[in-house]
């Protein structure tokens, strides 16, 4: 049997704002222009994937989760910090 699940779906469980990344960029001094410089975009449109409007990539996450010593799970997908 196979699920199928439709994209809308899958964006609103996952295209949200991340408030745990969010969090931890700003405990540990990180500027919005840091991070996008890490992961080579500009200042906008990392600030609009942080907000949850655009996802991230699966490299984005990968080198973000590397600057904050923190897991690619509980920057991005955990409910709670």
């Amino acid at each position: 049997m196979k699920v199928k699940t439709d994209k809308k779906s899958l964006k609103e469980n996952l295209v949200i704002p991340k408030m745990n990344l969010r969090k931890a960029r700003l405990a540990n001094e990180f500027t919005i222009e840091s991070f996008a410089d890490y992961i080579g975009v500009d200042r906008r449109q990392y600030e609009l994937k942080e907000k949850g409007v655009y996802p991230f990539k699966d490299y984005e996450m990968i080198v973000l989760s590397s600057v904050l010593n923190k897991s690619v799970q509980s920057l991005f997908f955990d409910k709670n910090f």
